[in-house]
């Protein structure tokens, strides 16, 4: 019984498997908790962000983002039934439903993928991230802080930003609904109650950059 029981699990698998390289892959997108969050997906689980096919019919995908120090995973035509992980960063390979991805520093990354291989590489932007944290202007009032702080930065251009407060390894501690807002000097209170005392990071996430300063809660 135990060895019919074994031969059954691998013939399953093994359709399972055959059905995956069947299916007709007509986009890839990475999605995650690291990824940027909008209006519509507050977690970054919620729906892919699309990856360019770098040449017409081939298996290369590529996209230029801003990733946070938390998680991501790969997947096609933005469901869960052919999705690729694996345990190791900044590069590594994929398998079907494997484990999520540990992005292990924040930054830009322009990211490679291959839906045949698995293969997959995050390389830094340095240089167009900096470019995007510059343009926010950042800043907390008070620092350290108690009940209240007060988040002002700058927008570049109209949109959604999304203030959130994570722990000093990136997990999310609290997030804040979404607002939008205009061009120009913009500002946000965010409430501190029920926080313990401690060292936290503040981010701020745009449509089109982030950025992340420390905050003292007394």
């Amino acid at each position: 019984m135990q060895n019919f029981t074994i031969k059954l699990s691998l013939l399953l698998a093994c359709l399972f498997s055959a059905s995956v390289s069947m299916a007709q892959i007509t986009t890839v997108g990475i999605i995650g908790s690291a990824t940027p969050r909008t209006a519509t997906n507050t977690t970054g689980w919620d729906a892919s962000t699309p990856m360019t096919l770098t040449t017409a019919g081939g298996h290369d995908w590529t996209i230029t983002i801003n990733l946070t120090a938390e998680e991501v995973k790969f997947r096609a035509n933005n469901d869960w039934t052919i999705n690729w992980g694996a345990a190791t960063f900044p590069t590594g390979t994929g398998t079907q439903g494997g484990p999520n991805i540990p992005i292990a520093t924040a930054g830009r990354y322009t990211v490679r993928f291959n839906d045949v291989t698995g293969a997959y590489q995050f390389s830094v932007a340095t240089a167009a991230r900096a470019n995007n944290d510059t343009a926010l202007k950042l800043a907390l009032a008070p620092n350290p802080a108690s009940s209240t702080a007060n988040v002002t930065y700058t927008l570049p251009t109209a949109g959604s930003a999304t203030v959130t407060l994570q722990n000093t390894l990136g997990q999310t501690v609290r997030q804040f609904a979404p607002v939008r807002q205009g061009v120009g000097a913009q500002e946000q209170a965010v409430s501190l109650s029920g926080i313990a005392p401690g060292l936290y990071l503040v981010r701020l996430q745009t449509e089109k950059s982030a950025q992340t300063t420390r905050l003292v809660v007394e």
